[in-house]
């Protein structure tokens, strides 16, 4: 099995682990926290999220020139690449610092009319240590390009699940015995930083490879600048879209208001995490396929197969919670949190289409596109502001919900697409041609599902055990259905190499 399959097959082992600890440590965080400290530690995050979009930006850019030059054997240009991007994240970081003080101040002047004395302190201390942990992420940013550049999938799988257990472990003991939000980010920082360390050992003494200063490159630095700009752009969007909602219910309600909020924009989050770990492993062969022979019709395929691979997969979890949710939200965080329900419904939706063709973000920056998708989700984002208000004051949290989704459905569903075929080159028609099987089945799944709950008068929440039967069977039976109706030979072929090398190493341990 080679680095990708193993890197998606423990991307997925990390993301059930991240829905298994969210389920044991959300509720456990909020009983010692308590719903105030909660809702104040998730509007200082989603403050501070703007903030972090720069790296991520940043680092695209430099991914995308990284792997282009190993795609083609330029080891000198992957060198001089590595040398100006550590001299873009320091710039950064210097950058960082002046940064954080203009945020403190415009945090502590936004909130200053809804947030108590103790709560404005608490919420400065927060945004120091987050930004303290921003500014070793971008030291250590250029070996996390390093790693994904050579395709190092299992030990960065490996190493994230291990901080993934670990790092609730360790807030739960330490808010028990100090429980503030503070308490929650300084956690997070010292074992982000040690994350960091171990990174960086395994680039140099494991893959020998050191970064030496070289000769500055303007070139090469347009390139990286150029794409992260596009990037910039889009992630501004990206953050309108899922923090912003956030941040005006702070600002019109109060911190409960803003717990039930991200209680349903969490369960969004799980939802992201299963459609982007496929395509988040692609990345290095799209530079290498586009470079040969054929190379966008053989993208295009490669997008397609993907396509339906997330699809399998996200209309499981997003058929399963439309039937379950309601009894899930019940077992996971106790009552008062049904509008959680269907904040999190609408928005899934929509965002199944970027999902399903999120590997077609790879293809736009390698072809260098990525500036119509960015323009065109920061206009709909800054859109999405004002309708966010006026469906809010309407009917309530779902109404912010409501305008995230429709923004989505426009953008993702229909402008994209479009975009996709016409100026891309990829095969669109064929997409959904080739998914609609899978759609349509999980359809119909679903609605069978409903109907004979509702017939037969279920009710899995009175039991954990009853709810799990019951999650369980209805994933068994969509796997029976669509293994055995839809999925194509390979498609098969592939899930029965994966449980064989599955099977033998269990075996082996």
């Amino acid at each position: 099995m080679n680095e990708r399959k193993k890197g998606a097959i423990l991307s997925y082992i990390q993301v059930f682990l991240s829905v298994v600890v969210s389920m044991i440590y959300v509720p456990v965080l909020l009983h010692f926290l308590g719903q105030s400290e909660y809702g104040l530690y998730q509007i200082v995050g989603s403050f501070f999220s703007y903030v972090t979009v720069f790296e991520s930006c940043v680092s695209a850019g430099i991914l995308r020139n990284y792997c282009n030059a190993l795609g083609r054997s330029d080891h000198e240009e992957a060198s001089v690449t590595l040398s100006m991007a550590r001299s873009i994240y320091r710039f950064l970081a210097l950058l960082l610092d002046f940064v954080g003080i203009a945020v403190i101040f415009a945090f502590r002047s936004f909130y200053a009319a809804s947030f108590t004395t103790s709560e404005l302190n608490e919420s400065i201390a927060i945004l120091i240590l987050l930004f303290v942990n921003m500014t070793f992420t971008l030291q250590g940013s250029v070996y996390l390009t390093i790693l994904t550049g050579h395709e190092k999938y299992t030990f960065l799988r490996i190493l994230s699940i291990l901080m993934q257990v670990i790092q609730p472990l360790l807030v739960i003991l330490c808010v028990s015995r100090i429980p503030y939000a503070v308490t929650v980010s300084l956690v997070i920082v010292l074992l982000n930083i040690l994350t960091i360390g171990i990174r960086y050992g395994y680039v140099t003494r494991k893959l020998k490879i050191r970064i030496i200063k070289q000769p500055k490159d303007s070139r090469i630095v347009k390139s990286i600048l150029g794409l992260s700009a596009a990037i910039l752009l889009g992630s501004i969007a990206d953050q309108i879209f899922w923090k912003t909602d956030q941040v005006i219910l702070g600002r019109m309600f109060n911190t409960v208001v803003v717990v039930v909020y991200s209680v349903g924009s969490q369960i969004c989050s799980m939802y992201m995490q299963f459609g982007t770990q496929i395509s988040g492993v692609f990345y290095p062969k799209l530079s290498v396929l586009y470079q040969e022979e054929s190379g966008l019709l053989k993208v295009s395929d490669l997008f397609i197969r993907i396509g339906r691979i997330t699809f399998y997969i996200i209309l499981l979890v997003l058929s399963g919670f439309i039937i379950f949710g309601r009894e899930f939200l019940l077992l996971w965080v106790g009552e008062g949190y049904e509008e959680a329900y269907w904040v999190a419904i609408i928005v899934m939706l929509p965002f199944s289409i970027d999902l399903a063709q999120n590997l077609g973000l790879g293809i736009l920056q390698i072809k260098g596109q990525y500036g119509f998708r960015a323009k065109i989700y920061f206009l709909s984002a800054v859109l999405n502001i004002v309708t966010t208000v006026l469906f809010t004051r309407w009917i309530g949290i779902v109404g912010a919900a409501l305008s995230t989704g429709v923004s989505m459905f426009l953008t993702s569903g229909l402008i994209m697409n479009w975009y996709f075929q016409r100026k891309a080159g990829l095969d669109i028609k064929k997409f959904w041609k080739e998914t609609a099987p899978v759609i349509i089945t999980a359809v119909l799944l679903t609605m069978g599902a409903l109907i004979l709950k509702q017939h037969l008068k279920i009710e899995p929440a009175g039991s954990i055990w009853k709810f799990g039967a019951g999650v369980l069977l209805y994933t068994a039976l969509y796997a029976a259905v669509m293994l055995g109706i839809v999925a194509n030979q390979s498609e098969k072929e592939q899930f029965l190499q994966i449980v064989t090398s599955l099977a033998c190493t269990l075996k082996r341990k």
